[in-house]
């Protein structure tokens, strides 16, 4: 039968996948620094095989052969193979030369960026990250050619936008984003005037040891349902939850003066690992077994950081652990830390922004990948636009400081160029999830006071996890909450909780 042909087919492409995935993860964690030519060869070798198998000339054959008999699938069937004839296309839009091309040179410039972000680099760091670019834009030029009319695209950046959150267009996310930059400084300045009248906050004063906050980490994690037989916990320069489902990698970096913001870092990961465990099982190995998007994504670890753990029910019961793992510092009492994960002020730094600046650095990174791929940017543009963008959001100057300004995400160097946007959608997609469970589970607040999370999870599996691909992540909106995606969700969520 053609579909189990091609069931068979994607079945070794998700091990391929797996491993690697697994390479990648060590190759942030555990790899020694000489190995990285190495190791980048391997890893291209691998996608470039996985293009081999998908641009082999009797799939087409194959897949019209299951169209032709699709009636006789089950529903999830037919959704499995919607996901893997978008996979097949997509893989054979694109030349094996410039899959391997792509593979090498984000190999070459993510490992840079770690030596070069660190030693605030960019004169040697911009070619690396302008080939990154320039490939990128062969990618996007090839799959608009390709699927423009099946998807849609109005240009090359939509192509890379519905890799990473199918679907959306920039005529759907300009609109959002233009209302977010016409809301949000009206409301920053309104919630810094009153977090200004109220006490000073307490800033933690003893440096931890790494080894203590370790202890929490994984105590909060355990808490937040991760299962540590089928995953770990470890150190890398850019947090990251990676792997499979059946083996989560979650990373994080310490600071031992800065203990809080580690924190919420690892329960963001945290979410990105339970939607990945979470995910039907069987249906795994299968395209349509997997995340959605993402736009979802984004907003399960949004959900767990945002959401869950900088409510004031949550920071009540985790503050005892707090204290148990971290000392009687003042500044890990119940009051303070909610404070602390509540304060609102601009920084340069996109990980460790609060809710209510952190969409106006993804919208500074949106406007200039866009630019960069639709050709009216150059890499060498992007100091200069980062430093404007960063006066004119959020009042702050990065002029010569590359490390703390274009050179602090790894996302760029590793080619994830389109993958920013998502990050706010995510956020929207968090808070009208959040409305509906509230809806749904009026006593979820008490529920979280007692750390008697599994009804939350359970809800969140029903609605989300276990949906897997098999719908579109409208359709997805649609059924968990009523509704597509609104924004009015998110900015109602910060004027209730900052205002």
């Amino acid at each position: 039968m053609s579909y189990q042909l091609l069931s068979t087919t994607f079945y070794r492409l998700a091990q391929l996948g797996h491993a690697n995935a697994m390479l990648s993860w060590d190759q942030q964690v555990m790899m020694p620094p000489k190995a990285n030519k190495a190791r980048g060869r391997a890893m291209a070798e691998l996608s470039v095989l996985s293009a081999e198998i998908l641009q082999a000339p009797n799939l087409a054959d194959v897949f019209a052969a299951a169209a032709d008999s699709q009636h006789l699938l089950a529903d999830w069937q037919r959704a499995n193979l919607r996901e893997m004839r978008l996979e097949w296309q997509r893989a054979c839009a694109i030349p094996k030369d410039l899959v391997a091309a792509e593979a090498m040179a984000t190999n070459e410039c993510e490992h840079a960026w770690r030596q070069m972000r660190r030693d605030n680099n960019w004169h040697d760091f911009e070619p690396l990250l302008q080939n990154v670019f320039d490939l990128a834009k062969e990618k996007a030029q090839a799959l608009r050619v390709a699927l423009q009319d099946e998807r849609g695209y109005s240009n090359d950046y939509d192509a890379l936008l519905d890799i990473f959150d199918p679907g959306t267009r920039m005529r759907r996310i300009d609109p959002v984003f233009a209302e977010l930059k016409a809301e949000l400084p009206d409301l920053l300045q309104q919630i810094t005037d009153r977090q200004n009248s109220q006490p000073a906050l307490i800033r933690q004063t003893q440096p931890v040891a790494k080894a203590k906050q370790i202890e929490l980490a994984r105590e909060l994690m355990t808490v937040l349902g991760f299962d540590f037989a089928a995953g770990r916990l470890d150190e890398a320069g850019h947090p990251f939850s990676g792997g499979v489902s059946e083996d989560s990698r979650l990373t994080t970096r310490y600071d031992e003066n800065n203990v809080i913001e580690g924190l919420m870092g690892i329960i963001h990961e945290t979410g990105h690992a339970r939607y990945e465990a979470g995910l039907p099982e069987a249906w795994r190995h299968q395209p349509v077994g997997g995340s959605m998007g993402m736009g979802v994504h984004e907003s399960q670890s949004l959900f767990f950081e945002m959401q869950l753990g900088r409510s004031k029910a949550f920071i009540d019961a985790i503050a005892s652990k707090a204290q148990q793992h971290l000392g009687p510092d003042p500044a890990f009492g119940a009051d303070n830390m909610h404070r602390l994960y509540t304060h609102v002020e601009p920084g340069l730094i996109r990980v460790n922004a609060d809710e209510v600046t952190y969409p106006l650095h993804v919208i500074l990174r949106y406007e200039l990948e866009r630019d960069l791929i639709l050709g009216t940017a150059r890499v060498k543009d992007i100091p200069a636009r980062w430093n404007q963008a960063m006066q004119g959001y959020l009042g702050l100057k990065t002029e010569g400081n590359y490390r703390d300004g274009p050179m602090q995400d790894i996302h760029w160097s590793d080619g994830a160029i389109g993958y920013f946007p998502s990050y706010t959608l995510g956020a929207m997609n968090a808070a009208q999830l959040h409305a509906a469970l509230l809806n749904d589970i009026p006593q979820a607040p008490s529920l979280i006071a007692a750390l008697d999370l599994e009804p939350i999870f359970a809800w969140l599996s029903n609605k989300v996890w276990q949906k897997g691909r098999s719908l579109g992540p409208d359709e997805l909106m649609i059924q968990a909450t009523g509704e597509a995606l609104n924004s009015a969700h998110f900015l109602a969520h910060i004027r209730g909780r900052y205002l």
